[in-house]
This record gives C-alpha cells, structure tokens and sequence, in this order.
C-alpha cells in the first residue's frame, strides 16, 4: 500500500509566504521606529531644554524685595556668540526681564554702592560638568570645553555666597544673541529660577523632595 504524502495547499504556501513577508516587514518597521525616536531624540536636544534644577531657599518675598531695592546683580560668565560680550550680556538681560511671575525686576551689570539688597543672579556658559549648584554662588567659576553643537549654560539665584534655586539649560548653537531658541532658553530658565510657587526642595537630578530649612 502506497503511502500517501499530504502536499500543503498553494493557498497555504501563500500565506505562509506572507506571514514571512510581514514579518520581515515588521522587523524593518520596528528599526525605522527607533531610528525615527532616535533621530526625535537628537532633534530634540536642539530646542531650548531645562534640567538639573535644585530650589532650596526661595520665597516670593525675596524677588519683591529686590524689585523694591531696583534690581537685582547679574553676573555673566562666559559668552558663546562672536559677538562683543557687552552687547550679548546687554541682551541676556534684557531677554530675562518679566520672564518670571512676580513683579518685573531689572537685571543689572552693576549695582551702586549703596544698593542694600543681597540678592543675585550667576550665570556661566559653558560649565565644567563637575561644578555643583553651591559653586555657582561661591566658587571662582571657569569655563569647560564648548560644544561645537551646543550651547550649554548653567544660572542660580543666589543670596550673596548661599544658593537659593539653580538651573542648567541648553540649546543648538547659534549665530548671534538675538536668536528666538536661545532668547525662548533664557526666558524659560528665568522662569525657573523664580519659581510661580513656593517649593519644597525638588531635587531635577533624581526627583528627591527635601523640605525648606
């Protein structure tokens, strides 16, 4: 008795033919997925992002003060724009001005001597990656390595040597001062380091929360 050999069907080569081929279409869909996400990623990088962010005294009452007294100290290291640094520094200060809730404070290159308030903004461009917030206040600030991409820049708030808020910022690289993505970077960490609420100490390198001492 012969036996019989039970051939699959045309039909069912077919469709295993195109389960294969969906296969394979899939896995090629997944990696242009990632690549996608990572090309998003990339892109991302280049708008104006904010990290890194540390509050530990801040209170409303002081950004009044300071207004009251007629401005506030801001001191700016560092200048990624060749461009003459009065004239960039000129423009930070400007860009930062009523770009925090409160009332509107001026950002001075210079305060006179009888100026009583204590209070300051400290910003350096392009940061070693081992300075930490309290050295913003205190430390005698340099400069790291710039990025040819980025524009890396680091500011805190401070009252005379002691940290009050701090944030680090970047965004791509750019030709002059006046730039919408650089000026929308200086707006946005403004607007941090005065913060809309009082905050308990919100840790923006792990998310820990540490109540005001």
């Amino acid at each position: 008795m012969k036996e019989t050999q039970i051939r699959p069907s045309k039909a069912r080569l077919t469709s295993t033919g195109e389960n294969r081929a969906m296969a394979f279409k899939g896995k090629a869909f997944g990696r242009c997925v990632l690549t996608a996400g990572i090309a998003a990623l990339v892109a991302g990088c280049a708008e104006p992002t904010t990290y890194k962010w540390n509050y530990q005294q801040f209170s409303r009452s002081k950004l009044a003060y300071a207004a009251k007294e007629g401005g506030m100290l801001t001191e700016i290291h560092g200048n990624p724009f060749n461009a003459p640094k009065t004239e960039v520094d000129a423009t930070i200060r400007e860009t930062m001005y009523s770009s925090h809730f409160g009332p509107p404070v001026p950002f001075l290159a210079q305060v006179p001597e009888d100026h009583r308030s204590p209070y300051r903004v400290v910003m350096i461009f392009d940061p070693q990656e081992t300075i930490s917030y309290r050295e913003l206040c205190t430390g005698d600030l340099e400069a790291g390595d710039p990025d040819r991409k980025f524009i890396k820049v680091a500011a805190a708030f401070c009252a005379r040597d002691i940290h009050e808020t701090s944030v680090w910022g970047t965004v791509a690289r750019s030709a002059n001062p006046d730039d919408p993505k650089f000026k929308a970077l200086i707006r946005k960490m403004t607007n941090q380091l005065f913060p809309v609420h009082e905050p308990n100490v919100r840790d923006g390198r792990n998310g820990n929360v540490r109540r005001r001492r």
